[in-house]
């Protein structure tokens, strides 16, 4: 697989970016780093990883 750019997003309980940064990664990898960004992050409600060219989008909610 090819590795592209991605950039993911902390948002917090009111919707309010927490913070963002961009990885290259390959798509599987992107899903399961949106994942563990949300474990490792107490303060995050939600995280978004999205493609840099738009064809792809990770998310992952705080139940």
């Amino acid at each position: 697989m090819t590795k592209s750019t991605y950039l993911f997003e902390i948002l917090d309980d009111d919707g309010r970016s927490v913070r963002r940064f961009s990885q290259r990664c390959t798509n599987l990898s992107a899903q399961e780093r949106t994942k563990s960004i949300l474990e490792m992050t107490p303060e995050a409600a939600a995280v978004i990883g999205a493609e840099a060219h738009g064809h792809a989008v990770h998310s992952a909610y705080r139940q």
